[in-house]
């Protein structure tokens, strides 16, 4: 029951933007091909594990609007809102959905297009979600904004997008800083870089930190290994990117969402995101105690 509920153990006090949010990358391509898929549970069996920030990529074709990443297409919207819906009902942890269409990719000489209108994806959050009741919409002060905040409006999850494409959608200004070069590495040099984002960046809101590996032409990895695969090589180097992370007071105050592939195939990276919020002062005094013991932390 730990990991449905772990957000009643953080003080009403800290900010959201300070709280460490275990994250997924593209969270909704379960059942894709291997090109495409980058997580192996569903939205429903992440959040379970813990997970509560979600990139929600869509696109429309076969006539449905559905799960997209780059070219490739999965599960239906329907699916996938309808399982937050689940969450926002039988839960009292916000969730933070970062909703849009797939950005057009270009292939060569051509552009492949994700084209899903807005109207077709606020159906689905009106369908499923409730928004009128459970959206947060207030982005007045987000640095200040608090967990209690969240918790005296009653409010259950946030649609962050962009350029506010949705009725219910604001700009919580999330940043998820990426370059194809650095995600391109191969895992022990990537993990001695990247913590550069949290160490450079800057937010007014949400700043994420990603750790999954990317195949791409001219980088290290190629395009010859796909996300599982490159996934198997990052597994042993997490624990490190963490270490790191706790050794440096300024980057342990400063992290907010840390976002993978996979995140839950192995309890352990959740884990460890979560222990960081021991380390920020975040937990309640009272509850320490069976915070550290659900995730396994020693000091």
């Amino acid at each position: 029951m730990f990991f449905e509920n772990w957000m009643s153990y953080i003080n009403d006090e800290t900010a959201i933007t300070r709280l460490a949010i275990p994250a997924t990358h593209n969270s909704c391509t379960m059942g894709m091909n291997f090109l495409g898929r980058c997580q192996n549970d569903s939205v429903l069996n992440q959040y379970n594990h813990g997970i509560r920030k979600f990139g929600v990529f869509l696109n429309y074709t076969k006539g449905k609007v559905r799960a997209a990443h780059s070219v490739v297409s999965g599960i239906p919207g329907d699916e996938i809102f309808r399982d937050f819906g689940e969450i926002i009902r039988n839960h009292d942890d916000f969730l933070i959905l970062n909703v849009r269409s797939y950005p057009d990719q270009k292939i060569g000489p051509y552009t492949y297009k994700c084209l899903c209108e807005p109207e077709r994806i606020d159906e689905l959050i009106e369908k499923y979600l409730e928004p009128e009741k459970y959206a947060f919409t207030n982005t007045d002060n987000l640095k200040n904004l608090t967990v209690g905040d969240i918790r005296k409006s009653g409010k259950r999850f946030i649609i962050n997008n962009e350029r506010c494409d949705y009725k219910f959608s604001r700009d919580f200004k999330l940043k998820e800083p990426w370059d194809p070069k650095v995600f391109g590495y191969k895992p022990e040099k990537f993990t001695a870089v990247c913590l550069d984002y949290l160490r450079n960046e800057e937010s007014d809101g949400f700043l994420t930190l990603q750790t999954q590996l990317t195949p791409g032409p001219g980088t290290e990895n190629g395009i010859t290994k796909w996300p599982k695969s490159l996934e198997k090589l990052m597994i042993p180097y997490f624990p490190k990117i963490l270490e790191n992370l706790a050794n440096e007071p300024a980057l342990v105050e400063k992290v907010n969402i840390i976002s993978g592939d996979f995140m839950t195939d192995t309890q352990s990276k959740i884990n460890g995101i979560l222990a960081l919020n021991l380390l920020k002062g975040a937990v309640k005094e009272e509850m320490k105690k069976e915070y550290a013991e659900a995730i396994g932390f020693e000091k």
